[in-house]
């Protein structure tokens, strides 16, 4: 690919060139008007009616036909058909994904794009990742004629805990019907701000980890403060609860598996004099995977059982299974990816590892089909701007890799 055009570097956190394709950086200017209006037009989950309303129109003014809304409650699934025949006489269909829900959160950021929905923010690159995709959708129609096969694009709501991915998958976007042929393989990005400017990881294994919530109910016997010895103190049994359950993680699980148990809230009592009757504690697990999901889980619940056993109180436990873990189960797959986007950021850099605790529903589709999730560095310099915090921010130049990787992932799998 001796035509590759250089990224200027200047004044971010890279540390060695990247290149990109020609057609991918033609197109900087409105991927970044793209990304910038996405931006500023944040919507929540399930809620994303203007988001998809505008993928489509962007859709349509590239020439792109072939396009089904309201997919899994608010998505898009758009289809370009490659017109070459097949030397083999079969065809495949990939599947490229953005997902394209915001946050709950109000925007702090002084960017001249700042969300003019308060409340809402795109705090997890999700507007970038629109953009990117619609970047590459525009060079692979305008270069259908040179390859066979379906690429199908998959803008899916309802990341952000509400799992989008499985409704989109009971609509039928992966199988064969209304939606288009049948899916052989899927890819996914997420820009990724704890990584630098032109470095891509995708890891073999678990990426994203399960995310569970639950929910543990106190009960103890209140009365007044003075006189404690008449009462179960509901708080003593949850404090104890609390520091308890912190010992499930660190003398229950191999310490060479990885493991959160996390208590987000706590929520007791009524007045300084009173001795409480009921404590709620809620908070999340996170695990790669599903023995040490279930130990964990088991563990809690021997755990309240002991507390509550030990002060002669109650202790009930709702655990609630949230995403799977996110796993990259076909290591084809991982080369597909590493091998479309050395090119562009060196071998090196092409397959970094990554694992975070972080969740992501893009654990149904990898469930359903072979496919990759990846991350592209995405860090500006200067103070972190990490994800799902109101100030979040990252290098639109990582729009050019993450675009570049699409096109020619595409390229390498079905261009004749």
């Amino acid at each position: 690919m001796s035509n590759l055009v250089q990224v200027d570097i200047a004044e971010s956190t890279a540390t060695e060139a990247i290149a990109v394709l020609p057609e991918i950086h033609a197109l900087f200017p409105e991927i970044l008007e793209n990304r910038r209006w996405f931006h500023a037009h944040p919507e929540l989950s399930f809620e994303e009616v203007k988001t998809a309303a505008h993928i489509v129109e962007i859709l349509r003014s590239y020439g792109i036909e072939e396009i089904h809304e309201q997919v899994g409650r608010t998505g898009v699934v758009a289809l370009i058909r490659g017109t070459a025949p097949s030397a083999s006489g079969e065809s495949l269909c990939i599947a490229l994904r953005a997902d394209i829900d915001a946050l709950p959160i109000t925007e702090t950021a002084t960017v001249d794009y700042a969300s003019k929905n308060p409340g809402a923010m795109h705090a997890c690159g999700h507007d970038g990742h629109i953009s990117e995709l619609l970047a590459a959708a525009k060079v692979l129609h305008h270069e259908r004629d040179q390859f066979s096969g379906v690429v199908k694009l998959l803008f899916q709501p309802a990341e952000e805990g509400y799992g989008g991915a499985r409704e989109m998958i009971k609509d039928g976007c992966l199988e064969e019907g209304r939606l288009g042929p049948r899916v052989d393989e899927i890819y996914g990005i997420h820009l990724w701000t704890v990584n630098k400017l032109g470095e891509v990881a995708c890891e073999v294994g678990p990426v994203m980890a399960a995310s569970d919530k639950f929910c543990i109910e106190v009960r103890g016997s209140g009365g007044h403060g003075a006189a404690p010895q008449f009462t179960v103190d509901a708080i003593v049994e949850a404090a104890t609860l609390v520091t308890s359950l912190q010992t499930v993680v660190s003398r229950s699980v191999d310490p060479l598996e990885s493991a959160v148990l996390t208590c987000g809230t706590i929520q007791g009592g009524y007045g300084y004099n009173i001795v409480a009757d009921h404590v709620t504690i809620s908070g999340t697990c996170r695990s790669f995977t599903k023995e040490t999901q279930e130990r964990v889980k088991r563990r809690m619940h021997e755990v309240c059982c002991g507390v509550a056993h030990m002060y002669g109180g109650s202790i009930s436990m709702d655990y609630q299974y949230g995403y799977p873990a996110t796993v990259n189960s076909y290591p084809a797959c991982n080369e597909v990816v590493a091998t479309a986007a050395t090119p562009f950021v060196g071998a090196t850099r092409a397959k970094l590892p990554q694992r975070t605790m972080g969740a992501e529903d893009f654990a149904y589709y990898l469930e359903e089909r072979p496919g990759c999730f990846f991350f592209v560095g995405a860090a500006l310099p200067g103070d972190a701007r990490p994800h799902h915090k109101s100030v979040f921010d990252f290098d639109e130049r990582a729009l050019l890799v993450g675009a570049s990787i699409f096109v020619q992932l595409v390229r390498n799998k079905l261009r004749v």
